[in-house]
């Protein structure tokens, strides 16, 4: 609905997200879905806003703002005005470290209200959702001492999409002082996360640290994201088995035993495909700089990037 308001009033006269300092200048409505759009008034005939009162709730400004705490975290993170809400706080009561936890659905959230009760309830502490648009936005955790895990953030997935119908996928950020410069590690993890969306595979959490050799990548000269497979394994393809095989010695830590294990291989066909690789290139894989060139070869070859 959002999208088909843009194009009929002009991506700059439509908003889904109030703003504290310009929500005054839209007419603000909400769909049977709850979603929650506004128009600028400079943009709405009288003739076109009676017919969208026609068609939704017409909603008053003044209900619509958001928590002035979620406001100044959507200025600082987002829009990039104020300074750290963290250093307002009492110093006893601020967290030993936050953590980012960004969220995105492909479908507009029916009720942004449920989510965060969900979300809330899932956390049992004390957590700020900023929404950014209807799709996305990020929850700040505040931790006192361990953050939760990844099979804690999988089951709460998975019980937003089985009870909500709300596919989200959430891209867990590292842990900072609350008193650094949030503004811009939070800006270098949401370049990664949109980096991430853009070659996701079936994955509803995605990690920072896992999901940033991607975003390092995207960097590279488009030529030597084509050349540089090629350049180290000629005409090997993925789904060659010596290939195969050196991906997973290399996400093993080097180890022959656990490569085998997780190939379902005998460790003497797996030390035999090494050593062919070598032999064929000319790379040590136990050099850690040689290894790693190749493990970004690899990434490069899974993403399409090859001539």
């Amino acid at each position: 609905m959002i999208d088909k308001m843009k194009t009929l009033f002009g991506e700059d006269s439509v908003s889904d997200t109030p703003d504290q300092n310009t929500y005054l200048n839209y007419v603000w409505f909400t769909t049977e879905n709850q979603e929650i759009f506004g128009v600028k008034k400079t943009s709405l005939s009288e003739e076109q806003a009676n017919l969208l009162k026609c068609l939704f709730t017409k909603l008053d400004a003044n209900s619509i703002i958001m928590p002035s705490a979620q406001n100044e975290w959507l200025d600082y993170l987002y829009l990039n005005k104020g300074t750290n809400p963290f250093e307002l706080e009492n110093e006893v009561t601020l967290p030993v470290s936050i953590r980012f936890i960004h969220f995105h659905s492909n479908q507009l959230f029916s009720s942004k209200i449920e989510f965060e009760e969900a979300i809330n309830a899932f956390f049992h502490k004390e957590v700020i959702v900023v929404w950014n648009t209807a799709r996305k936005g990020v929850i700040i955790e505040k931790i006192m001492d361990q953050p939760f895990n990844k099979e804690f953030l999988e089951h709460m997935q998975e019980i937003i999409a089985a009870d909500l119908y709300q596919d989200v996928t959430f891209f867990v950020g590292k842990r900072y002082d609350p008193l650094s410069n949030l503004s811009l590690n939070f800006d270098i993890e949401y370049q990664c996360f949109k980096n991430a969306l853009s070659i996701k595979k079936q994955k509803n959490i995605l990690w920072f640290s896992k999901e940033m050799l991607y975003y390092i990548l995207s960097f590279l000269p488009e030529n030597l994201q084509k050349e540089l497979p090629s350049l180290f394994f000629n005409d090997m393809k993925m789904d060659d088995p010596i290939l195969t095989t050196v991906k997973i010695y290399l996400q093993q830590n080097l180890n022959v035993t656990a490569t085998s294990k997780k190939a379902f291989l005998h460790r003497n066909t797996v030390q035999y495909r090494l050593d062919k690789f070598s032999e064929q290139t000319g790379i040590d894989l136990k050099d850690f700089e040689d290894g790693f060139v190749i493990f970004l070869a690899i990434r490069l070859l899974e993403l399409g990037y090859s001539n």
